[in-house]
């Protein structure tokens, strides 16, 4: 069956994203202006971004073990800043500002050409992202002005699903309207990305080069898990497209 669907991850994929001690100080003192607007008290800029890292590493541990997304307001209460009083309301926001600014995030080389071609060619265009932001992704896809390019945003967030599960593949592909046998999948990691599309039993699986996340697969190396293809950049994705065409018609 011909590919009909190409479905993107977000971090790593569509942007890269880089920490720096110049995005450390935007980032707490946005927090710490938040709260401050909200009458909340939780500590310098400095004091908050020590409490959120910690909370951060926690968090980390706990959705990897159990591959769910919690609600922003218990992420926040129980995790991120245990303790501070009045966070429910502006949850959101917090979580907004976490997914957005406590990395510098660079949208990949080659990006709008990439999905106005697949676009052009017919595809259907969607996303699968392990976020803990519901507004994040339809937000930076309208800065990177390619929201018109997709179809459809399944989020872990919103479904409370994260990759590798093959749950939130089959939520995509239900959203979506798609078959699986017609379903393209492209990201950067082994660990949700390459294990999760393999686990929904997707045809074809593109894993993007990307140093960054190299220390988060290495236990997964040489564990049997891997991509159709491998690309060092977005507009390679168009090539291999059309030699899985070619060989769906021969």
């Amino acid at each position: 069956m011909k590919i009909q669907a190409v479905f993107f991850d977000i971090g790593g994929t569509i942007h890269v994203q880089d920490a720096t001690p110049e995005q450390d100080v935007r980032y707490a003192s946005l927090v710490h202006e938040l709260l401050e607007e909200h009458g909340i008290e939780a500590g310098t800029p400095h004091d908050l971004l020590q409490k959120i890292d910690c909370g951060a590493k926690k968090y980390k541990k706990y959705v990897e073990e159990h591959l769910i997304e919690l609600p922003g307001e218990q992420i926040w209460t129980e995790y991120m800043l245990p303790g501070v009083p009045g966070l429910e309301p502006i949850s959101e926001q917090l979580s907004f500002l976490f997914d957005r600014y406590r990395k510098q995030i660079t949208p990949r080389k080659g990006l709008h050409e990439m999905l106005g071609t697949l676009r052009a060619q017919g595809y259907q265009l969607g996303v699968i992202s392990n976020i803990m932001s519901r507004t994040f992704v339809p937000r930076i896809l309208e800065e990177y002005g390619i929201a018109e390019y997709f179809q459809t945003l399944t989020l872990s967030s919103e479904c409370g699903i994260r990759k590798p599960r093959r749950e939130i593949f089959d939520l995509a592909l239900k959203e979506a309207g798609v078959d699986r046998q017609a379903a393209c999948y492209v990201g950067d990691t082994i660990s949700r990305d390459v294990r999760g599309a393999r686990w929904a039993e997707w045809p074809l699986m593109i894993q993007i080069d990307n140093p960054r996340t190299y220390h988060k697969d290495q236990a997964f190396r040489d564990a049997g898990f891997e991509p159709d293809v491998r690309i060092q950049n977005l507009m390679e994705i168009i090539p291999v497209l059309q030699d899985d065409h070619k060989k769906d018609i021969t």
